[in-house]
């Protein structure tokens, strides 16, 4: 799973983007390919965009709104067995 950098995505052309209510709104489609992940959770808002060269009403969602809707890896057995270990009374 990749971290993501705010400042990064920002400065990314590959992903378009919008600023609406001072609030910078991403194109989902746009970071469904650059994360390489199911962003189908993600709340999401229909906003135009200008795509090369024509302006196009998509799925742009917040960043913060993509970092929650992000699907989870699944712990591994090993990992879950620590985290109940770490929770075992002594």
């Amino acid at each position: 799973m990749k971290i993501l950098d705010k400042q990064k995505l920002l400065q990314d052309e590959s992903i378009h983007k919008t600023e609406f209510e001072q609030q910078w709104y991403f194109s989902l489609e746009d970071m469904t390919e650059y994360l390489q992940e199911d962003l189908s959770e993600v709340e999401y808002l229909e906003l135009p965009l200008l795509i090369g060269g024509k302006r196009k009403t998509v799925k742009t969602a917040i960043f913060e709104d993509i970092e929650k809707g992000r699907k989870k890896e699944e712990l591994s057995d090993f990992n879950k067995a620590l985290l109940k270990a770490r929770h075992f009374k002594k």
